[in-house]
């Protein structure tokens, strides 16, 4: 996850993203639902709010009962059993002052070092406009969770609440990626 959880973090080209090749094509387009948990000692002050008294450590707001759910897609093969699933991360969070959510995307590259993670291979999306190159589909991705799957998640509020949170956003985009996919994907039950 992103060291901050209160701001949109857009997927933009950079020195991490403009070297991204294919590495292994049995792991392209992998899916993966990330669970965030339990707090660890971090170097980001940013995520943790610490009162000197008695050194109490507080998780972000995104949380839904102690937990946060995002959604990782593999674009270039990188995830390994060493560094967990890596590519495109999505996910809502909470904007703290006006309660709306928002949509985040990250790069994931590898595991969190400030909060305890599991992940759940959900099974394979295609890329099917991008293949052979991992940023471009990154970035068609991005653009229609973006501007179409996102703007039909929110139709019921945009406001954080039961039905518009990190766990049913995550279930929302695994039910999106199953239309007209060849592969498997399934949500644990």
């Amino acid at each position: 996850m992103g060291n901050n959880h209160s701001r949109y973090e857009k997927l933009e080209i950079g020195t991490q993203c403009q070297s991204l090749k294919e590495i292994n094509s049995e792991k392209v387009g992998d899916v993966y639902l990330i669970l965030y948990s339990e707090i660890l000692e971090c170097e980001s002050n940013e995520l943790l709010t610490i009162s000197n008294n008695n050194n109490n450590k507080e998780k972000p707001s995104s949380f839904l009962n102690d937990i946060h759910y995002t959604i990782v897609i593999d674009v270039a093969g990188e995830s390994t059993i060493e560094n967990g699933p890596m590519g495109l991360e999505i996910h809502i969070v909470l904007e703290k002052k006006t309660k709306k959510v928002q949509l985040c995307f990250e790069r994931k590259t590898g595991e969190n070092k400030c909060y305890q993670e599991s992940s759940i291979c959900l099974g394979k999306i295609e890329n099917i406009y991008h293949k052979g190159y991992p940023l471009e589909w990154s970035f068609g991705l991005t653009r229609v969770i973006q501007s179409k799957w996102f703007q039909e998640f929110i139709k019921k509020g945009d406001m954080w609440s039961f039905e518009t949170n990190c766990f049913t956003f995550s279930k929302f985009l695994v039910e999106s990626f199953k239309f007209q996919n060849p592969y498997k994907l399934f949500w644990p039950h």
